[in-house]
């Protein structure tokens, strides 16, 4: 039977996604194309399925009309889908689903190419200087939705009843004026409506921010501690230009702690950390964040399922140990047999208190961390590895330079980048980068590779210890530490 470690009480924070974030490679390439003379050619298997010939010949068909046949022609397969299965359509309404609904392979990547086309085109038809005038005032967006979670505006507003304006000022202290204001520039993105003059009625945006208490942890976190660290991030940058050290950030900045304390430390101070906690819980409830996609991401099989000892470094409560597979495997793996599971508090900054494992997972770790305290952390493991020892890291994996990946997907990747400085001067890598923090950690890491499942936000990252036992001490310890519950 596996045994299986869970090593310190992990806080880590994961994939977060700013909402009003913009991709700029992509405005910036168009540009390009628009101040050429020749006119763009796009190659017609770059945009049509292999079965779906171009209606026109690729040399006549402007970008803009290419655009638009994708959204057509892709947003009819999932039409036909939602319509063949007979799931209820997408609606902004109060009653419809607050998700779209699940779907994988090609229907994920008509999914992908509707989302990426519509914005691309949008932009074009907006042109550079509208898009970039209005990117910059995104932020009212945020100000709008830090009024309704402050005020709690989405919980005040029954479910089935409109309700008028004044009752919600009175509610709230506001002036009507200023309710009116807030929820009337929320409703330019479809978060409340207002079906008669003067009456609020809710949306199904608006009613999830009312029913779903870990999305309104996530926007309270997003308004109340992103949104003002993100403002003070340039001039920490001003006062500490090397942004290494998490006690010199925006958001230490923004709550007067530089030089005093981390940001974990100051959400658990004010008690801010059942916020944090619950925007994660709603982040990992997000599209491509399953545990099931770290299950088969991995060869675990190749670890002996009756005896291998998994070591999970911040490991919190042991939620990626007792994620059961979605379906029954082939082969009997650690994570598909049922596990013994011990927890153990420990500082991953310290000598590794585990030694022989067969492998030590690090899961929304190691990007909380700059270089020097990630090196660090790694070089802990060593006192504990065995010859052959294998380092897993389930991790963001940024894009190598040149390497093309979906706009959208790339948007993700480095708002999470930037996210990472505001909050801890931590940093996303790339494969190169974490290829250079092995060899930095120790020459005797040996980097395997990286993996990523389809439809997976993460990546899957394998180093290997080739050096001897136990970092070449001699002495005990070189049986695993037995663990069981």
């Amino acid at each position: 039977m596996v045994k299986l470690r869970l090593i310190g009480n992990r806080l880590g924070l994961g994939s977060l996604h700013i909402p009003f974030a913009r991709a700029r490679n992509a405005r910036l390439e168009e540009s390009k194309r628009h101040s050429s003379t020749a006119p763009q050619i796009v190659k017609e298997s770059s945009l049509q399925a292999p079965s779906s010939p171009a209606p026109r010949s690729a040399a006549s068909t402007s970008k803009l009309i290419q655009l638009a046949q994708i959204i057509s022609r892709e947003t009819e397969k999932l039409d036909n889908y939602i319509k063949a299965n007979g799931l209820p359509e997408p609606s902004f309404d109060v009653d419809a689903p607050s998700s779209f609904p699940k779907v994988s392979g090609e229907l994920n990547h008509s999914r992908e190419e509707v989302m990426r086309a519509t914005k691309e085109l949008g932009e074009l038809i907006a042109g550079p200087s509208e898009s970039v005038r209005w990117m910059a005032w995104d932020h009212n967006n945020s100000l709008s939705l830090h009024a309704i979670y402050h005020y709690k505006l989405a919980k005040l507003v029954p479910l089935e009843t409109p309700v008028p304006f004044s009752v919600l000022a009175s509610k709230t202290g506001l002036s009507e004026l200023n309710v009116r204001r807030f929820l009337r520039h929320a409703m330019t993105n479809r978060i409340f409506c207002e079906p008669s003059p003067g009456l609020v009625a809710h949306t199904a945006a608006s009613r999830v921010l009312a029913t779903d208490e870990a999305m309104d942890h996530w926007v309270g976190w997003c308004v109340e501690d992103m949104w003002p660290a993100a403002s003070q991030t340039i001039a920490a940058l001003k006062e500490h230009p090397p942004a290494d050290d998490m006690k010199q950030t925006g958001f230490c900045k923004a709550n007067g702690t530089t030089n005093i304390e981390p940001m974990f430390s100051t959400l658990e101070k004010t008690n801010r950390l059942p916020r944090f906690s619950g925007a994660m819980e709603s982040l990992l409830g997000g599209e491509g964040y399953e545990l099931s996609y770290l299950v088969h991401g991995y060869d675990w099989a190749s670890l002996n399922a009756s005896s291998a000892t998994i070591v999970d470094l911040g490991g919190s409560h042991g939620h990626s140990k007792t994620c059961p597979p979605p379906s029954p495997p082939r082969n009997p793996s650690p994570l598909t047999s049922p596990p013994r599971i011990t927890f153990q508090a420990h500082n991953f900054m310290a000598p590794q208190p585990v030694k022989g494992a067969d492998l030590y997972l690090f899961r929304w770790i190691l990007h909380n961390y700059a270089d020097k305290s990630a090196t660090q952390i790694l070089r802990s493991l060593i006192p504990a590895l065995k010859k052959g020892a294998r380092v897993l890291i389930n991790d963001y994996c940024l894009p190598e330079e040149g390497k093309e990946i979906a706009a959208g997907e790339e948007r993700v990747l480095r708002t999470m980048d930037l996210v990472m400085l505001t909050l801890l001067n931590a940093q996303e890598r790339s494969e190169r980068d974490f290829r250079a923090l092995f060899e930095g950690a120790d020459s005797r890491f040996r980097f395997v590779g990286v993996k990523r499942l389809e439809g997976y936000r993460m990546s899957v990252l394998e180093a290997v210890w080739e050096g001897e036992d136990f970092g070449g001490e001699g002495g005990g310890g070189r049986e695993a530490v037995k663990a069981s519950l």
